[in-house]
């Protein structure tokens, strides 16, 4: 029997469960018209969500006014960079054991930079970190709550939340990491322990005052394959965010993670672990999973977010996109637990051109042409 015409939240949280819907859910990551960006490619994409109603995961951290202060003290100054088109900002933070020092290099036209100097480089650096106490989360609230009555039933809300692991890998970069995975495993263990505390925490926080329809992460693409093996993912991602996925579960929410490369020896891990949804299943050569592979492994058992990598939106032409939708389609919709969105947001190119929002559109008008259930 067909599933009466259900909102975006409620197909949401259903699809989430693998339960049946009316439709399989469309969205373009990071696109809400509720915070829309000044750029024109992006108004495009948001008059778009709202033209075709696709599906909203909308995204809630505190507002600025409602976080809690800073455990140390961070300063931080402005100064040339290496090149006279960049600049760098230097921060200090000051933790008990010392200070510990980060470099960001940027264009300074704008765009992306990157981290010359990661805040820890050597075991010394590391305890200086440890040696910050952990303070208990007194995060105000009402922001969700103002958020939630804005959107009524448009849009799923999700909690952003940090990930131990992660965390923990951003104050050294990736090269750092993968050495001490060998070399420093117990201090490793010992930070992510560390990190661990302050998330469990805050979602407790979070929990007792009843904020979320899900909660969602990323950041465990840094420890699978070929940097980290299955061994260290399920060392440290797997045991500490299954406990994170329990205390979202025992109060009646979801999770949703994003996990970028290769899924092939870690998905069903990511089902055990507990979470609801994961993005964004990237097809080959990316990753080596189909998505039709992808479902049959965890049958049901996991909803599967993504299926088009989001370079082919910026490279291809229509036709392409309708073609490649098409495919992908195909081997998610089937069976339901499937969301067709793409592997990122458009943030990898200063503007959108006409030909690139023609693909959006494309992908946009397949999937709804494509997507109810009979």
């Amino acid at each position: 029997m067909p599933v009466p015409r259900l909102s975006s939240r409620e197909r949401l949280k259903r699809v989430f469960r693998c339960q049946p819907v009316d439709r399989m859910p469309v969205r373009l990551w990071g696109v809400d018209p509720m915070f829309p960006r000044g750029d024109a490619g992006w108004q495009a994409l948001c008059a778009m969500t709202e033209e075709f109603a696709i599906d909203i995961i909308r995204d809630w951290i505190p507002a600025r006014t409602e976080q809690d202060p800073p455990v140390v003290e961070y300063t931080s100054e402005e100064r040339p960079g290496p090149k006279p088109h960049l600049a760098e900002t230097v921060t200090v933070m000051h933790t008990p054991a010392g200070p510990l020092t980060q470099v960001y290099c940027y264009p300074k036209g704008g765009g992306p930079g990157y981290i010359t100097k990661p805040f820890i480089e050597s075991p010394e650096d590391a305890r200086r970190w440890l040696s910050i106490p952990q303070q208990k989360p007194n995060v105000g609230t009402a922001s969700y709550f103002e958020l939630e009555r804005k959107t009524e039933e448009r849009a799923l809300l999700m909690v952003g939340l940090g990930e131990a692991m992660y965390s923990v890998q951003a104050l050294m970069g990736s090269e750092l990491f993968g050495y001490w995975l060998m070399d420093e495993r117990e201090l490793l263990r010992a930070m992510i322990d560390r990190a661990y505390a302050d998330i469990e925490a805050l979602v407790k926080h979070y929990l007792a005052r009843g904020v979320g329809d899900a909660y969602g992460w990323v950041g465990p693409e840094l420890c699978i394959p070929p940097l980290a093996s299955p061994r260290d993912f399920r060392e440290f991602c797997f045991e500490y965010d299954r406990r994170i996925c329990d205390l979202v579960h025992d109060a009646g929410k979801l999770v949703w993670v994003h996990c970028h490369g290769d899924m092939s020896p870690v998905l069903e891990d990511f089902a055990a672990m507990g979470v609801d949804c994961l993005n964004p299943i990237e097809p080959p050569p990316v990753g080596k999973l189909t998505l039709a592979e992808a479902k049959e492994r965890v049958a049901g058992r996991m909803c599967l977010d993504g299926g088009v990598e989001d370079g082919d939106l910026l490279d291809r032409t229509p036709e392409e996109i309708t073609r490649i939708v098409e495919e992908t389609v195909a081997m998610g919709k089937p069976g339901g637990g499937f969301i067709l969105c793409p592997s990122s947001a458009p943030t990898t190119v200063a503007s959108l051109n006409e030909r690139q929002i023609a693909n959006y559109r494309a992908f946009v008008e397949t999937g709804i042409r494509l997507g109810a259930y009979e």
